[in-house]
């Protein structure tokens, strides 16, 4: 029984193996400098927007804290 687990794990690492192999060399889809653009782009566009988030959310948390100074609340 355990030959035939030794060989799944084998032939398992040898597939991921070819599998990584054929994402490096692939002529047809991005390469890896493409994919680290798009992926930082993405990462600049999150920060951007969460940036802006937490301004309007702080712009309104200023505005309640004056309205109840103004009122006396």
């Amino acid at each position: 029984m355990r030959p035939k687990i030794r060989m799944n794990i084998k032939n398992v690492f040898k597939k991921f193996g070819i599998k990584i192999k054929e994402f490096f060399s692939d002529d047809y889809g991005g390469s890896l400098v493409e994919y680290a653009l798009l992926i930082g782009f993405a990462l600049f566009i999150f920060f951007i927007i969460t940036g802006v988030i937490t301004s309007i959310l702080d712009w309104t948390v200023g505005l309640s804290s004056d309205f109840l100074n103004i009122f006396g609340g």
